[in-house]
């Protein structure tokens, strides 16, 4: 019995040793045992067996073992190179956003009824939120989902979510020829806009739809384009504009048949830029044709001031129900405006994009601004029995009392007082207010 424990003690001695000694030394030992009487010859072959058998488990377990490693390596090589698929895919888009909150004080709650109390109303004048991906250097996406008046009665708001954006935009750096399909505000007007409400050109001729553009550019930021479109969107766009009162007569075209020429240029980059424009649209009966010219010009030796123009004009309009003559109405704003405290514009000039409005809050952290607007119904007030808008003046401040550059969040605050006067025809000067006051705050943040 005392022998046999001998026997395991010394199998496991040297079967453990082995990976510490030479397979010569211990074959030696074990010899020594043999001769010893320690183990038997039966023992020793034993031994012997189980020592040549021992370096192929060892060498067996370190090639499983090398095989499991390099497997790990494998899988964390191909995870490093998910992360930085993942990590460059993240870096091509970009979210944004803009959350504004307004308040509305009117003189008068219903313009067509001079004896009307005035009102007031608290709403949510725009939710929009954006997304900009860059798929490749020379393909382009860009989405804005966008919702309006929401709590507003006046203005319908209905708190749906629709797409106010979608545009793939095909363009290679440093190549002067571009391609954008989708729904945004085509390229008719700059609209640039330094007050809480929109300009009054926006108002009567912003074209949001589904188009086409085809453009170039070139030195002195020179950008000349054609867009085609389906529809009469500007022109049911200035019938509901508030500006007038007028019915269209017949019904609308069915053919993409309306189309946009356009061009800009800096020749003196950030101090004077000029905007042209030409729409067509088929029109009811006849078509409808409109231009537009802008400037915005920096005041030398002033280089925060600014003066921003536009004027538009109809150069043929189809005639509206119950008339035998055409109206050719035409719009003007002009806006002056002080920076307090620049920063480096990096957007172009205009303000009916997300990307146009945020560069505006967040690159002009104090601003005061005034503008002028008239509006020409070419003799429709008076020849239609009826009233039209004639002159609108504007003064307001915006303030970003917050602003994180790195994290492209700003928070700012804005006012404007705004008073518009209207032409009336005599057989509603008893009836209808002459003019309008209104108050506007607003609350905004931009993301």
């Amino acid at each position: 019995m005392f022998r046999r424990m001998i026997f395991v003690l010394v199998m496991m001695l040297v079967v453990s040793g082995v990976s510490a000694v030479q397979a010569g030394e211990g074959d030696a030992i074990l010899k020594i045992l043999l001769k010893k009487g320690v183990i038997t010859e039966q023992e020793y072959k034993a031994i012997k067996e189980e020592l040549k058998a021992e370096p192929q488990k060892t060498q067996l377990k370190e090639e499983i073992k090398k095989e499991v490693m390099d497997e790990v390596a494998k899988k964390n090589e191909e995870a490093k190179k998910n992360d930085e698929g993942l990590h460059e895919w993240t870096k091509r888009i970009k979210l944004s956003g803009l959350l504004e909150g307004e308040y509305r004080w009117k003189k008068y709650r219903d313009i067509s009824d001079k004896n009307s109390d005035s009102t007031s109303d608290l709403y949510i004048r725009r939710l929009e939120l954006g997304l900009d991906a860059e798929l490749t250097d020379w393909i382009k996406a860009n989405t804005v989902l966008n919702s309006e008046w929401i709590g507003d009665s006046v203005n319908n708001g209905d708190e749906k979510i629709t797409a106010d954006q979608a545009t793939i935009t095909l363009q290679k750096e440093d190549f002067p020829l571009y391609l954008v399909l989708g729904k945004r505000p085509q390229p008719f007007g700059v609209f640039e806009n330094h007050l809480v409400t929109d300009p009054m050109t926006q108002d009567a001729y912003e074209t949001k739809k589904v188009g086409i553009t085809a453009g170039f550019t070139g030195p002195l930021d020179l950008d000349v384009s054609a867009t085609v479109y389906k529809g009469e969107e500007q022109m049911d766009h200035l019938v509901a504009s508030g500006l007038f009162e007028v019915t269209r007569d017949g019904a609308t075209g069915n053919d993409v048949g309306s189309y946009i020429l356009s061009a800009s240029v800096s020749p003196v980059k950030d101090h004077l830029n000029f905007f042209l424009s030409y729409l067509s649209e088929p029109g009811r009966g006849s078509r409808n044709d409109t231009a537009s010219l802008g400037i915005s010009a920096g005041i030398p030796g002033l280089k925060n001031l600014r003066l921003d123009s536009e004027y538009m004009k109809a150069l043929k309009r189809e005639r509206y129900l119950g008339f035998n003559e055409a109206f050719k109405e035409g719009v003007f704003s002009l806006t002056g405006s002080y920076v307090f405290n620049t920063r480096e514009r990096h957007e172009k000039i205009g303000g009916a994009e997300l990307k146009e409005q945020k560069a505006h809050v967040s690159e002009e952290p104090i601003e005061l601004a005034l503008r002028f607007e008239h509006f020409d119904d070419d003799g429709l007030a008076e020849k239609t029995s009826s009233w039209s808008a004639e002159n609108r003046y504007s003064a307001g401040a915006r303030y970003s009392f917050y602003h994180d550059e790195k994290k492209d969040v700003t928070a700012y605050v804005g006012t404007e007082f705004r008073y518009t006067n209207y032409r009336l025809h005599s057989s509603v000067v008893n009836t209808r207010a002459d003019n309008n006051k209104e108050l506007f705050l607003k609350l905004g943040l931009s993301f």
